[in-house]
């Protein structure tokens, strides 16, 4: 049993091996041994375990993730129905300009992303369910600045405030400041602090029992995303389309 912080070891390995596989779109025996540095012995137990209980697949010398892995994405995609109301409205979006739209809620201190539709660009490599820390996006510190300060500290001491970029925030005195200013304005902006030429700007949505679902986003190259189009499209086509989803929440 776990304490709290301890973990079984044996499950972070298996973990360790289906990461690797589907990082490397499908890995042979000796590529996954190289990767994660694991004797013989441990990484045949590991994939013959997962390939027994159907989560890993071997085709031609090649692992693969098998499809027992889709139930449980059915089940994790379906426990908030109001994500499907989130993901129509997004779509529509995303066919009325030319960037990419995202859609994240936080878990346990990151974001994780729902929905994302690259529109008219592909500036993000942004994966459904794929992790990433708050500080560096516009919907993570949207959904931090709604945050109280000691969740917020919570959240940094586990996480910390890796620095991808030159404009990454890695300051915790400074990270609040950007919150604060977050909250006064009621949207977010990630100004190429995740990847450099890429802006983002993201806002809020709300369930009308004042539960923050998730943060919604608009992504694009720099050029594009400039200050003057944010302040006079952007930020009002989002708006538009977050009072559009939150009409029809429960």
């Amino acid at each position: 049993m776990t304490d709290g912080s301890r973990t079984f070891t044996t499950t972070e390995t298996s973990f360790a091996v289906v990461h690797a596989i589907e990082n490397a779109d499908g890995a042979t025996f000796s590529e996954l041994k190289s990767q994660l540095q694991l004797s013989k012995s441990t990484l045949y137990y590991h994939l013959t375990t997962l390939e027994k209980l159907g989560y890993v697949v071997k085709e031609r010398g090649v692992y693969q993730l098998g499809l027992r892995f889709l139930s449980h994405a059915q089940h994790a995609k379906n426990k908030e129905p109001a994500f499907d109301v989130v993901r129509s409205k997004a779509r529509d979006l995303a066919d009325r300009i030319p960037e990419e739209i995202s859609f994240a809620t936080e878990e346990n201190g990151r974001l994780v992303v729902v929905y994302h539709n690259i529109g008219g660009s592909a500036m993000t490599d942004f994966k459904i369910g794929q992790y990433l820390h708050m500080h560096v996006t516009a919907s993570g510190k949207m959904l931090l600045a709604e945050k109280p300060e000691e969740r917020v500290d919570e959240i940094i001491d586990r996480w910390g405030l890796p620095k991808f970029t030159e404009n990454t925030i890695t300051d915790r005195d400074a990270l609040k400041a950007e919150l604060e200013l977050v909250r006064e304005r009621g949207y977010a902006i990630n100004d190429e602090e995740q990847r450099e030429g890429l802006r983002s700007v993201g806002a809020k949505i709300t369930k009308p029992n004042g539960y923050v679902l998730g943060g919604l986003a608009v992504d694009g190259a720099t050029y594009r995303m400039t200050d003057e189009q944010i302040e006079e499209q952007t930020v009002e086509q989002l708006f538009d389309t977050i009072a559009e989803i939150e009409a029809e929440l429960d």
